[in-house]
């Protein structure tokens, strides 16, 4: 097979034709741009069959010529041999298959990455216990607490949120997975109100420690103190809460849980259960609307505000 001159060629076209160099008038008949044919002068690129016909239109040359350099004439015939042009076309149909033969090998790795975390996520959530309809696990509330933008939560204790440190080495307390969430909370400038049982123990000593492990956060006082404190104006036996809940943003980014929870959140965006995340038990309980309401009575009674029964510093 003929060695492939279409770059020397080319250049020798332009700079000892008609155009006398001029390359930018030369992209402009062929209609491409002179970046594109500078790649066909470097042999960075190739032209298409169509291109190359155009080339050789415009500068009064067979294809043959703008190819190999010289025209291959039949002896007996005198007619132009088109074989290197079918082989050239060739050659890019090969180029063609060989990349469409990456692409699949590329598609298909990503397929194989895809279906192992696929799997994974299964096993992880066939070890996690499985919940009823109506109910959520702590992860799931969890999740669902970060995207609250007001937070009412009835406590029975702060147990979950400042975790007390013991050992030989080191005394003391450190966040726990849900202060964590609060403290993201917080920093967008969304609000909690802690209701706390009156019989509640250490109860200011807890509120300190969970004030303090706040500012550790790197939260600003202002953030630290849309965090409220107060013990509920009467007893009560079970912890719950209500969030006020950034729908759109729960849908956009956990799609699978606001499915879950969407029946269960009111058209004010609401959405309660019984248990707050911060609890000791393993699973919480979705509010219907009747409930809901209930629970919202529920706080506004429990609420001492008026009764100037707060938490001191």
């Amino acid at each position: 097979m003929r060695e492939i001159k279409l770059a020397a060629t080319l250049k020798h076209l332009i700079e000892d034709g008609e155009y006398s160099g001029n390359r930018r008038l030369v992209s402009s008949d062929l209609g491409i741009t002179p970046a594109a044919l500078t790649q066909y002068l470097k042999g960075q690129t190739k032209p298409s069959v169509d291109k190359l016909v155009t080339m050789a239109d415009l500068f009064g040359v067979s294809v043959d010529y703008l190819l190999f350099g010289e025209d291959n004439v039949a002896a007996s015939s005198g007619t132009l041999d088109y074989g290197p042009l079918a082989r050239y076309m060739e050659a890019g149909l090969a180029s063609a298959r060989a990349d469409g033969a990456v692409q699949s090998a590329f598609v298909a790795k990503i397929g194989a990455i895809l279906a192992d975390q696929v799997a994974a996520a299964a096993q992880a959530a066939a070890r996690r216990p499985a919940t009823f309809t109506g109910m959520l696990d702590h992860y799931q509330a969890l999740e669902l607490e970060r995207y609250s933008l007001e937070s009412s939560i009835a406590a029975m204790d702060l147990d979950e949120n400042v975790v007390d440190v013991e050992g030989d080495i080191e005394q003391g307390v450190a966040a726990g997975r849900f202060l964590t969430v609060v403290a993201e909370n917080l920093s967008r400038k969304r609000s909690y109100h802690f209701i706390l049982a009156p019989d509640m123990r250490d109860r200011d000593s807890r509120v300190r420690q969970f004030r303090a492990l706040l500012r550790q956060h790197q939260l600003t006082q202002a953030d630290v103190d849309r965090c409220k404190f107060s013990v509920a104006a009467d007893t009560f036996y079970v912890g719950f809460c209500i969030f006020k809940l950034d729908v759109t943003a729960l849908r956009k980014h956990s799609p699978v849980l606001h499915q879950y929870v969407e029946p269960f959140i009111g058209g004010d965006d609401r959405i309660g259960f019984t248990e707050p995340a911060s609890s000791s038990h393993y699973g919480v309980s979705l509010m219907d609307a009747s409930h809901r309401r209930l629970a919202a009575l529920t706080l506004e009674r429990l609420n001492p505000a008026n009764r100037k029964k707060g938490i001191r510093e």
